[in-house]
């Protein structure tokens, strides 16, 4: 049988060729009666379930971890659960993390509805308006005489009036629950798998799908093409007598560390492969890794695989948006099962520490302890400067290939494996592996065809990039026998750079550039690989000048030289870089990103995050590679903060530096340009200084470079400055700063909230005692409500008697409303539908009584008599008295104490009548955020569960209300 798409789900259609797989059976030690009772349940429903998903569904991601206890039952179980195959082993893995998910609450096959309820219910009424519209529309206009019994008590103008708003109310409520559900969708999926969410700003989602029938014939003949290298050619005859003396790759075992070594450097959450399994699972399942390792082992003793292990889901993602749906106008990214790739994964790394002391330095596509693309570019920008400062002859040529990794045939890629010596062992598995590659084209989530692999590696393999770089390591043999070369000023020379299938070719003439361009070719045909002309140049530079020339023929085509520039890995360059071109195209593309960002639903802290993630390294990249002046730094910061106040994100008067800090120290944590150039200079300058002494090339790019100033010293922090730093030290002495701004980290806020607040935390809005005594645009600072007390911040939040009946009172009520439907919950008594909703004065079952804002009556007279909540447990005969505030931030350690000192007497006088224990709870939460040290050991005394955060937002939205009323701030804000 096959899954969807055709490909196999391991246990299915396995081939029978192989010899059976020999695998790792449960030490008969550990049994049943070691297990919990957890345990044993776990084992019975694994066992029970092993063979029911079939096909496999795709397994969800876990938004919270599952707890050690409920690990370590898992592993206890899964000990004593025999497996002979490792085809056995995933399908454990499978089940297991398929009943823990469904442990977890979480639905496999859940599919929601693309109309939810709502939306049908609010269409629906949408559809009856617009009727009743037109009806009255006929109406009035005397088209007909026929008038509905419920208009006959209104007017036709009056009736169709209302109709009209009914309707467009209607529909700005739909727009409105539209544009929320959007957003918790959007901040859900980002907060788990942000990549995602740049992938559709990206117009990934989007995509066009190509035709069915050319886009399969396209890749057949490409993947099914079984292409073979010339084994005669003659530069291979020399190689191999070169190389029949290395010694050979020594016995590969796998072991427990190496699955673990391997697991741990695995995401946890990329998209699985036809196994359905994330590597998340082999991280947790802990139990299987010595089963694992004994049956890889066996595999490559073996010298065999099961047919499912290389099987593949190709999707294929386009590359250019402007040349359409042509299939070469895609790139193919397999998604292999995840044990292969934990497979895959050590082998690559066995073969990369052989392949170590063989593999050619001008390659730094794989490799530990190298910047990869920016160490190429370093040694690229060392030889142009060179060039430049000498005035010297220099000849460059830019190769590509036509689907590189598409077109590597596998003959050559075994013939290579056979030259450096890769153990034979794992020579035998490959080739045998190699002839079972498999996969399923995809396109928009629809099956294409299935198509054999004969040639070319899979994009998406821990092993591919190894194999492809082995296979272009004799080229550089071949190159570096030449002789041709540059030389710079120390007498290094450079001949080639290669970013896996990027080349670049350097020469000191015309002559010898060309006769490293035919080297290249006549390799490139023997392997069986061809240049993609429209993508190759040449540069011919004479005493330091451009010279234009007609290019090279070849048997092939023309190579021509640049017309104005070329970009290499991602740096547009002709003589030298252009960095120039290089920054203002990285600028663009940064600052189109910053507005993508800022146009989304995403909440404030995401948006930052956003930025500081999707948009700041497009200007990342470059740094440390190209020069970067310092104004054109701060003005693509400045810029920045333009479009985050025009889409009400920071503040015109807000900090500057507090806009920079980072989020639990009270800032918004946005990464500014500055500092992530000055980071990545330093970083590269630290490379290029520990890597100087063994490598000749960065050991001339450091005496080139001119002598650094020294860095100026630390800006003053925004908690320093008179008015920005003022709320801070106000709530120093009394309040808890970290949780003061959790708020900040986990309340989720929409960014103009957290910048209103956080503009009214520093003072930065014009309330009238700030245009009096700073902006002196205003003589009289009094407060336009109340005309009594000066109209500073403070009073607004929490001052103005004019605001205590209404306002003040709306914001206590939805605070204190969290904390009764906490504890109407925990007591199973009927949860108020609406935060709006008034709650019951009286809530009673026969666990607990509930009151809420109800005059309490007693013996001796008590004045404080009417607590907002009083909580009576009846069954452990215990009363909690709760009161909540929002006073000024300031005065939160203070109002607590009142708190308590005025609910004494009832609390005495309760315990008296009742004879239960009572408690005083208070719960106060500054108006701007501001809590104190004990408000957590307060709400753990209150039934229920109430977070800290919970009651602090509830807080912090009232007050962000009260200043858009109060202060009629415009726009956004």
């Amino acid at each position: 049988m096959l899954r969807q798409g055709g490909v196999r789900t391991p246990g299915q259609g396995e081939i029978s060729s192989p010899p059976p797989e020999i695998g790792y059976i449960a030490p008969s030690a550990i049994g049943e009666g070691s297990l919990s009772a957890r345990g044993t349940d776990l084992k019975d429903r694994i066992m029970a379930k092993l063979e029911t998903w079939i096909p496999r569904s795709r397994l969800p991601r876990l938004r919270e971890v599952p707890s050690e206890g409920l690990l370590d039952d898992v592993n206890g179980a899964l000990r004593t659960i025999p497996t002979t195959t490792i085809t056995d082993t995933n399908k454990l893995i499978y089940t297991t993390a398929a009943v823990i998910s469904e442990m977890l609450g979480y639905k496999l096959n859940s599919h929601k509805g693309q109309y939810p309820p709502w939306r049908r219910r609010l269409e629906g009424k949408i559809k009856v308006a617009r009727r009743e519209v037109s009806q009255l529309t006929e109406l009035q206009k005397g088209a007909t005489k026929k008038v509905h019994k419920k208009y006959s008590k209104l007017s036709i103008p009056e009736a169709l009036e209302t109709a009209k708003q009914r309707l467009t109310a209607l529909a700005s409520r739909l727009r409105r629950y539209t544009r929320e559900i959007e957003g918790r969708r959007i901040n859900q999926l980002f907060s788990t798998e942000p990549a995602k969410v740049y992938s559709q700003w990206q117009g990934n989602n989007k995509r066009t799908a190509p035709p069915r029938l050319e886009t399969e014939q396209y890749w057949k003949s490409i993947w099914e093409n079984d292409a073979t290298h010339n084994g005669n050619a003659q530069w291979l005859v020399d190689l191999r007598a070169d190389h029949s003396d290395l010694p050979e790759q020594g016995p590969v075992t796998i072991t427990v560390a190496d699955i673990q070594e391997r697991v741990s450097s695995m995401k946890s959450w990329t998209a699985p492969g036809p196994d359905m399994v994330h590597a998340y699972w082999l991280k947790k399942l802990t139990a299987l890794h010595e089963r694992l390792a004994a049956q890889m082992n066996q595999l490559l003793v073996n010298e065999r695989h099961p047919e499912w292990l290389t099987e593949g889901r190709t999707v294929l993602i386009p590359k250019d948006p402007k040349k359409g749906p042509v299939p070469s106008n895609y790139r193919p990214i397999t998604c292999l099962s995840t044990t292969w790739k934990l497979l895959s994964g050590i082998i690559s790394a066995k073969m990369n520490r052989h392949m170590g002391q063989y593999m050619s330095g001008a390659q730094k596509g794989i490799g530990k302890n190298t910047r990869g693309a920016k160490h190429q570019l370093l040694v690229d920008r060392t030889v142009s400067r060179d060039c430049k400062t000498r005035l010297t002859n220099l000849c460059t040529a830019w190769i590509d290939y036509k689907k590189a990794y598409d077109s590597m045939p596998h003959s050559w890629i075994l013939e290579c494996l056979e030259l450096y010596k890769i153990n034979r062992t794992l020579r035998a598995f490959i080739r045998n592996s190699m002839g079972m590659w498999r996969t399923t084209l995809e396109a928009n989530s629809k099956s294409i065809a299935q198509v054999t692999i004969k040639c070319g590696i899979y994009q998406g393999d821990a092993l591919s990039p190894l194999l492809f770089c082995i296979g272009l390591n004799p080229l550089s043999e071949i190159i570096n026998k030449t002789g041709y070369g540059y030389r710079l000023r120390n007498g290094a020379v450079v001949s080639h750079l290669l970013y896996m299938d990027d080349i670049k070719l350097y020469a000191k003439s015309e002559r010898d550039i060309d006769s490293l361009i035919h080297t290249t070719r006549l390799y490139s045909n023997d392997i069986g690989m061809s240049f993609g002309l429209e993508k190759c140049s040449r540069m011919v530079t004479k005493r330091g000048k451009v010279v234009r020339t007609e290019g090279i023929e070849l048997p092939e085509g023309n190579i021509a030289d640049i017309e104005d520039s070329y970009k290499y890995l991602g740096i547009p360059q002709a003589n030298g870089n252009h960095e120039e071109a290089a920054r203002k195209a990285a600028t663009t593309k940064y600052l189109q990103r910053v507005r993508q960002v800022l146009r989304s639903q995403l909440n404030g802290k995401n948006k930052i995050r956003a930025i500081n993630t999707y948009a700041l390294p497009v200007i990342r990249y470059p740094a440390g590679v190209i020069g970067w002046p310092k104004e054109e730094i701060e003005a693509t910061d400045i810029k920045t903060r333009k479009l985050l106040t025009m889409h009400g994100g920071f503040h015109p008067k807000s900090s500057t530096l507090r806009l920079y800090a980072k989020r639990k120290e009270g800032g918004r944590g946005l990464v500014s340009v500055s500092t992530t150039v000055q980071d990545e200079t330093r970083n590269i300058h630290e490379y290029i200084t520990k890597m100087a002494p063994t490598d000749s090339v960065l050991s001339e790019y450091l005496r080139q470079q001119k002598p650094k100033k020294e860095e100026e010293g630390e800006e003053p922090s925004w908690k320093d400055r008179p008015l920005h730093g003022m709320y801070h030290r106000q709530i120093e002495e009394v309040a808890d700063i970290q949780k003061s701004y959790q708020w900040l980290d986990k309340a989720g806020l929409k960014d103009s909230t957290e910048a209103l607040i956080m503009a009214a935390q520093e003072q930065a809005l014009s309330t009238r005692s700030i245009e009096a005594g700073v902006y002196h645009t205003r003589q009289d600072p009094r407060c336009r409500l109340c005309k009594d007390a000066p109209e500073t911040i403070q009073h607004i939040t929490a001052g103005c008697k004019m605001l205590a009946g209404k306002a003040y009172m709306e914001r206590h009520n939805q605070v204190a409303g969290i904390v009764y439907r906490n504890i109407c919950a925990e007591y199973n008594l009927e949860v108020p539908r609406s935060k709006w909703e008034t709650p019951p004065r009286v809530m009673e079952n026969d666990r607990a009584k509930i009151l809420w804002d109800f005059q309490m009556q007693t013996d001796k007279m008590v004045v404080a008599n009417q607590p907002d909540i009083v909580v009576v447990d009846k069954q452990k005969k215990t009363a909690v008295v709760i009161d909540v505030a929002v006073p000024n931030d300031s005065n939160i350690r203070k109002k607590e104490h009142e708190k308590l000192e005025k609910y004494q007497g009832l609390r005495e006088e309760l315990e008296r009548m009742w004879r239960i224990k009572v408690t005083v709870v208070p719960v106060v939460i500054g108006a701007l955020g501001a809590v104190t040290p004990k408000l957590g050991e307060w709400l753990q005394q209150i039934p229920g569960t109430t977070s800290e955060i919970s009651v602090q937002k509830s807080a912090v939205l009232g007050t962000a209300k009260i200043l858009r009323r109060t202060l009629k701030l415009p726009g956004l804000w």
